[in-house]
């Protein structure tokens, strides 16, 4: 009997090993995560504004007086020449007005002609003579006059341009200075930007900016300023600067917005992976790692580039950050696995 008692105590205390045992909890391998070394590059620091890009000329075609059309010498959205004429207004009054002036010349001219012989032979006097020269004179003024009237009738191209959508229909009566159709001047374009206050010093004429086109991806126009108003806008105390831009792609339009950058200079910078970057209660943290294990760093972030973030303080060159599985650090500070980012 007291074998048996002595099988069962140890038999007992054998289950009991076996069942602590079982209950003790496995320790959980650190987490892995990716980490790169922070590094130091050459940035330009820019300047950035918003910027409305505008034909090199632009011009809403009127008529200088009122007249019926009866001419209309272009298609829409063609490209014109300088001095083409554009539209014709009716001007046969004028063209009979001046037949009758161009009548009366040929008298005045004949009549002239010959007292300017008379008047050397003395048969008629200095004032007949004179007289004779001032209904000349008058009546080429008068020709004059009416040929300004004809070539009103008359809407030319002021530049070369791509012609607008035009308003009229040939046989309208239009009214001095009624809209027509725009005209703009596209083989170059200049840029009106709203530099703030506390950067006016920092643009200057001739200093280089590049305009990415909101409307078409991939597309970087290269300008330089131009002219620089003087004065501040009174309602919104910004600076306003012109900017040409000599090489224009097609695809642009008047009145197209863009993104304007200011080179103001270069900086060494520290830069790390946008990834690498946390959001913790409004601000940044970045995991260092060191020594088999990440602390959570606090940051000040600068300028942002694809895929890119400039860090002014928190960091130094040669600092290992974590740029992937941040999502399994639960802590401020553990240890993990590290291995180089892919």
């Amino acid at each position: 009997m007291a074998t048996f008692l002595r099988v069962m105590n140890i038999c007992l205390f054998s289950l009991l090993a076996v069942v602590a045992h079982a209950n003790q909890p496995s320790k959980r391998p650190p987490p892995t995560v990716e980490i790169q070394a922070v590094g130091q590059q050459t940035l330009a620091q820019q300047l950035s504004a918003l910027a409305v890009l505008k034909a090199q000329e632009s011009i809403m075609l009127k008529p200088e007086v009122a007249g019926r059309v009866t001419a209309i010498n272009f298609n829409e959205g063609q490209v014109v020449k300088e001095k083409q004429l554009l539209i014709q207004l009716d001007d046969d009054l004028l063209k009979a007005e001046l037949a009758t002036y161009q009548a009366s010349l040929d008298l005045a001219q004949t009549e002239y002609q010959r007292y300017q012989a008379l008047v050397k032979e003395q048969q008629v006097s200095v004032l007949d003579y004179e007289r004779k020269k001032a209904e000349l004179a008058q009546i080429k003024a008068s020709m004059a006059l009416v040929q300004a009237k004809i070539r009103q009738k008359q809407i030319r191209a002021p530049f070369t341009g791509v012609i607008g959508l035009r308003q009229f229909s040939i046989g309208d009566v239009l009214q001095a200075n009624q809209n027509l159709v725009r005209l703009n001047k596209m083989n170059a374009l200049k840029a009106e930007i709203k530099i703030p206050e506390t950067h006016s010093q920092s643009v200057f004429v001739k200093q280089t900016v590049n305009l990415q086109v909101d409307g078409l991806a991939n597309l970087v126009l290269k300008g330089q300023v131009a002219a620089i108003e003087p004065s501040l806008d009174a309602n919104t105390r910004a600076l306003i600067v012109r900017v040409n831009i000599p090489q224009v792609d097609s695809r642009v339009r008047d009145g197209m917005t863009a993104r304007a950058s200011f080179v103001l200079g270069q900086q060494q910078a520290i830069i790390v992976p946008e990834q690498a970057l946390v959001a913790q209660g409004g601000k940044f943290v970045v995991f260092v790692f060191n020594n088999n294990e990440v602390k959570a760093t606090p940051v000040e972030v600068g300028q942002r580039q694809v895929g890119q973030v400039v860090i002014n303080k928190g960091l130094q060159v040669g600092d290992r950050v974590v740029v992937s599985g941040q999502n399994k650090l639960s802590k401020p500070q553990m240890p993990v696995k590290a291995i180089p980012v892919q």
